[in-house]
């Protein structure tokens, strides 16, 4: 597998202009030596003899009968390699290169970015909407500020019926959410809520994949407010909390800010104090302290490394900027403890990367997607 991907190396640093003449020689030698079984020979004589006469005429060239055999040898040699370079750029994945720092410099930190998922399909871009427009949707108005957050109010004071809406965000980017009873939902990178439109009677329930930092608002009958993920959920009254459930993560993280909350999971639970994280061991739930400052430093605008967290930090980066990071936790970068801003163009984060001694290599690999790779 090496050696065809390295002849297709050389075929495409040929046909671009690019080669260097130790790379032509051994493309030539190739030839040479008619190496055609690192490509099935039924394939390769097949595809040479159906297409070279066309390759030929497109080209400009005629083949006619000569005893110039060195001739004729050059154009087989150059329809070869086109013919190749087809079969190569048509069937063969394209080959990994590195990105330029002008492709890097082109991708942007996330920013505020959403759509709603209303109970019947229909889809709003809250990117179309203007500031302070109002939108009614059923017995709900929606209206979204100066500042773009979205809140929710009901259209009368009579009894009016919740609809199931959900609030999306992509990769790259977040969004701040009202609900109905006033709770503010920071929704942070390619997460979902889903909510009703109001709330009525018993618990308020909302559903969450993803992380999301939630304040919410103390009811005056002092109804529960339940936010349900992956085989846990969390029940508060009025407190500051962040839920991280992401689907890639292998536990559920609840970390408190302020107030109280239980964290429940089939039959356990762990009630947690401000500065502690909820988290699972050997099926059943642990809390411990935390810097709920650096769990939180997504809302602050920043990446926070603090030494064991790096793998997460990383992911962060990957969900951030839309791009794949390959890390396997051998480098230096395990050790790193700093801050880094989250609105900065990727070139510029790769740089305060290096700066910090972690080495990085970006690439453009299959379906020309980055991938950061932490050396």
């Amino acid at each position: 597998m090496k050696q065809v991907k390295e002849l297709y190396r050389l075929i495409s640093s040929f046909l671009s202009r690019s080669e260097n003449i130790e790379e032509r020689k051994q493309l030539f030698k190739w030839f040479d030596q008619q190496s055609t079984g690192q490509i099935p020979a039924e394939q390769f004589s097949t595809i040479q003899k159906n297409v070279k006469n066309r390759l030929l005429v497109e080209i400009g060239v005629i083949e006619k009968k000569s005893n110039n055999i060195k001739y004729l040898r050059i154009i087989s040699t150059a329809a070869a390699v086109l013919i190749i370079a087809f079969f190569t750029y048509r069937y063969w994945p394209a080959a990994e290169h590195i990105a330029s720092n002008k492709l890097l410099a082109s991708i942007p930190p996330g920013s505020e970015k959403a759509i709603i998922i209303l109970a019947d399909g229909k889809q709003i871009n809250l990117d179309e909407l203007s500031p302070n427009q109002r939108i009614q949707v059923g017995e709900t108005i929606l209206t979204k500020d100066a500042h773009g957050k979205i809140s929710y109010r009901n259209a009368s004071t009579g009894k009016i019926t919740p609809q199931q809406n959900t609030l999306k965000t992509p990769k790259g980017a977040t969004y701040e959410l009202v609900l109905a009873d006033g709770t503010l939902v920071s929704l942070n990178t390619d997460s979902k809520l889903t909510y009703p439109s109001s709330f009525e009677s018993g618990d308020r329930i909302v559903e969450l994949e993803g992380e999301a930092y939630f304040r919410v608002t103390k009811t005056k009958d002092h109804k529960g407010f339940i936010v349900k993920t992956k085989n846990q959920q969390t029940r508060v009254l009025g407190t500051k909390f962040n839920i991280n459930a992401y689907s890639d993560e292998e536990d559920v993280r609840t970390s408190l800010e302020e107030g109280s909350v239980i964290v429940s999971k089939q039959h356990s639970a762990v009630k947690l104090r401000p500065n502690e994280q909820a988290f699972s061991e050997n099926g059943k739930l642990r809390s411990k302290t935390i810097n709920i400052d650096q769990v939180l430093s997504w809302k602050s605008g920043q990446f926070c490394f603090d030494g064991t967290n790096t793998s997460e930090v990383f992911k962060e980066i990957a969900r951030w900027y839309d791009i794949d990071v390959t890390y396997n936790g051998t480098s230096n970068a395990g050790q790193y403890s700093g801050k880094i801003p989250r609105n900065l163009s990727l070139d510029k984060l790769i740089q305060l990367l290096n700066y910090a001694n972690i080495q990085t290599k970006a690439i453009v690999g299959k379906n020309n997607r980055i991938n950061l790779i932490i050396t």
